[in-house]
């Protein structure tokens, strides 16, 4: 599974990592460029549940087969 973060829609929030059941081995919140936001860590951990899509209220997070 691959997951991409549009980081100009992302606030880094955090629902994503709080959402997902794998979600602290998979997101971390860090400041890029001055602005927080999701980093995907290791995608090998993603279950492809797509609890992550559907908490992400900017719609900020894609995830690819």
């Amino acid at each position: 599974m691959k997951i991409y973060i549009d980081k100009d829609r992302c606030t880094g929030c955090g629902a994503c990592r709080r959402a997902c059941p794998k979600g602290p081995r998979i997101y971390s919140i860090e400041e890029v460029e001055g602005k927080k936001i999701a980093v995907v860590k290791d995608p090998s951990y993603c279950l492809g549940c797509k609890m992550c899509t559907t908490v992400c209220k900017p719609d900020a997070i894609t995830l690819e087969n």
